[in-house]
């Protein structure tokens, strides 16, 4: 006999351990992706228990079930869509007050729900203790004390979640509402009436709607604008909304919030008793450190000094044993194909593409640990926090500077992806708009390969150091020049944020978070890579160069790029690039850029004819550039910028592309955008230096 099937979804706050909860309740058995529509993150699990197969649903964060972020949109339309069996409401035990704002509106949606009251070892360490029982009776529905870092009494929840689906009595319970008063009852009443009216507007919660419609919720008020008798709800929600506004002499939405939160506090202070004992507050302690006006931002570089410290010191081996295994590889599989053009797609193309960005992956996997680690203990929330103030000046939201740092350290993919953390959509839009502006991993070494050849030992430092605040300057010019322009219609989200207790983060709860992570960088980047490096490597393999047995390997390559579709492109492309300090070669080069910007020195090591391609010796190279009569140092540093602003590689572009939703509008700004920013500030560049012959 086939298990019955439950479908259980858990709602809650931002960082109260409700995925905590969620990976005890499910394993590491889970799957991860989007909602369709949004790049709001979707994951779920399942589980079979006593004869039911159980699918748990990890609901993004959510502070109220209202219109203000995706995440809420989302939470809402799954509860109200989907129907779920039952709802676990994780609340934070040390802050349930604010906690039940969300469960108030979620039991106007007439859903079975079961509350995980959880981290009740930090409401004792305050010296208060949560009497579920009492809470329980109150509320209607079960209630379990949980700490979900220990995995305390999660396990309990199973046995509840069946109970609640088998016994009738239980999903019946008088569950208590929050009482609005005769005033609003009489309005919500009006409401209820009509919407009764409307066939499809009747098979939503009808007090829930009625109750959104007088908050002024803009989604709701779009489904009304659906209904066969809009015009008449809609005139009543004036006159609901007047009458309220004149009775309590504030808005309606004001009053409602002021009712939900007295019940909410009229639940604390009936359940939440003091113990007398009360500890010493450790997370106040180092809070008064942590969010200084002072020592704040030092203590938060210091602590992404770690982070990267940790990254990349740990990383090396691992990247560079990558590294070594795909050279093995490539060579194994060189091998076994004979010489000829499938031999160059598998082993340059396909092989030489994907290690490129798998080559990274231990890199990317240990930096989401590591943010994992402070994102879990607490400190994160307290970083954003501290950053907002500065990032807001220019346009950016102080959980900016999280996916800006990744790109700088990193690469500009988990830079994009970290902009999930962002509510607005026009903060998330500016914020992976402007990642790929900042220096990353892959630009590093065409950055060393031009400052090196034509600036002494003594600068180099200095110039890769103006080279970085400069990347960081563009970064904020174009953020506060799109709030002001393309999105100043758009609002910003205002900075929410729950400061959780500190604590130590679950080893499991550390890695699956890190896996879930890193997975979705190797499914977006090494999917897509695999497309690009064959596309890549056939502009540049065809057409064949016509044979002649007199070159050497470094010669016939050369010729094979010049007769190529790619160096035929790069011909076309310089007269255009000649005002900017370019010819042919250093269009080739930008291309070949395109699929990923380390790739520019290994193309100009080919053009040049110096040693193998992709040789990891670029001194050669160096001498050669700083040599040669189509380079100069002013010639050098107009390359550079340009190399800076344009186009990034095209795997953020693809990553970019989807996580705006597959808007072409933005994927045509980002890239025509930069390129012809990246083309005029170059121009200025070179020009202003020839004019006053510098570096000529």
């Amino acid at each position: 006999m086939a298990n019955k099937n439950i479908i259980v979804a858990l709602a809650g706050n931002p960082n109260i351990g409700k995925s905590t909860i969620f990976n005890g309740l499910t394993g590491s058995n889970q799957h991860v992706g989007n909602y369709p529509g949004v790049t709001v993150e979707k994951k779920e699990s399942s589980k079979s228990y006593k004869g039911y197969d159980i699918t748990f649903i990890d609901l993004p964060g959510a502070y109220s079930l209202s219109a203000y972020s995706d995440d809420e949109v989302v939470t809402r339309d799954f509860l109200l869509d989907e129907k779920p069996d039952v709802v676990i409401n994780v609340i934070d035990a040390a802050n349930m007050e604010r906690n039940l704002y969300l469960f108030t509106q979620i039991m106007e949606l007439d859903v079975p729900v079961i509350i995980a009251l959880n981290m009740v070892d930090i409401l004792e360490s305050h010296g208060k203790t949560a009497d579920k029982k009492a809470m329980s009776d109150l509320l209607g529905v079960p209630v379990f004390a949980t700490v979900a870092s220990r995995a305390i009494r999660i396990v309990d929840i199973l046995d509840c979640i069946i109970n609640v689906v088998e016994n009738a009595k239980l999903q019946n319970r008088t569950r208590i509402k929050v009482d609005y008063g005769e005033d609003i009852k009489e309005e919500t009443d009006k409401l209820e009436n009509l919407i009764s009216k409307d066939s499809r507007l009747s098979k939503l919660p009808k007090r829930w709607l009625s109750i959104k419609l007088l908050d002024g919720d803009a989604l709701a008020l779009k489904l009304v604008c659906e209904a066969d008798n809009k015009a008449e709800i809609l005139k009543q929600i004036e006159k609901s909304r007047n009458h309220i506004k004149e009775h309590f002499g504030r808005e309606a939405k004001t009053e409602i919030a002021n009712k939900r939160y007295g019940f909410a506090n009229s639940v604390v202070k009936t359940v939440v008793k003091r113990t007398g004992q009360e500890k010493i507050d450790v997370t106040e302690i180092i809070d008064n450190f942590v969010l200084n006006r002072y020592l704040g931002i030092p203590i938060f570089a210091a602590v992404m000094h770690i982070i990267f410290k940790f990254t990349f010191t740990l990383s090396g081996p691992m990247v560079k044993l990558f590294g070594l295994f795909f050279k093995w590889f490539g060579e194994t599989v060189a091998k076994i194909i004979p010489d000829g053009p499938v031999r160059s797609l598998v082993v340059d193309g396909i092989i030489g593409g994907v290690g490129g960005v798998l080559g990274f992956f231990p890199l990317v996997m240990l930096m989401f640990f590591a943010i994992a680690f402070f994102e879990d203990s607490g400190y994160m929330a307290r970083a954003a926090f501290v950053m907002d103030k500065i990032m807001s000046r220019f346009g950016l939201h102080g959980k900016s500077f999280l996916p800006l740092m990744l790109s700088t350290n990193g690469c500009a993919v988990p830079g994009i992806l970290a902009t999930r953390t962002l509510d607005s959509k026009r903060d998330r839009l500016i914020t992976m708009f402007v990642v790929p502006f900042m220096i990353c991993g892959a630009k590093l070494p065409v950055f060393a390969l031009i400052i090196g050849a034509f600036f002494s030992a003594r600068y180099q430092t200095g110039v890769m150091f103006f080279m970085y605040f400069l990347s960081v300057v563009i970064a904020l010019s174009i953020a506060k020049l799109l709030s002001v322009t393309v999105l100043l219609k758009e609002t910003s989200a205002h900075f929410v944020m729950e400061l959780p207790p500190y604590h130590l983060p679950t080893i499991k709860g550390l890695f699956l978070k890190m896996w879930e992570r890193s997975w979705l960088y190797v499914r977006k980047a090494g999917t897509v890579i695999v497309l690009i490096s064959i596309l890549i490597w056939a502009v540049f393999a065809y057409p064949k160069a016509p044979v002649n047995e007199s070159l050497t390997k470094a010669e016939k390559a050369a010729a094979q790029l010049e007769y190529s579709i790619a160096g035929r492109a790069g011909k076309i492309l310089e007269p255009l690039l000649k005002p900017i300090g370019m010819d042919g070669n250093r269009a080739i080069a930008l291309i070949a850029g395109f699929a990923a910007k380390e790739v520019i020195v290994s193309t100009l090591g080919t053009i040049y004819s110096i040693g193998e391609v992709g040789s990891e010796d670029a001194r050669p190279l160096r001498e050669k550039i700083a040599t040669s009569k189509d380079w100069s140092p002013l010639k050098g540093v107009a390359f550079l910028i340009f190399c800076l602003i344009y186009a990034p590689c095209v795997v953020s572009v693809m990553v970019f592309f989807k996580e705006t939703g597959s808007s072409y509008k933005w994927l045509a700004l980002l890239i025509i955008g930069s390129t012809v920013f990246a083309w005029i500030a170059s121009f200025i560049v070179f020009q202003l230096g020839m004019l006053l012959k510098i570096g000529v």
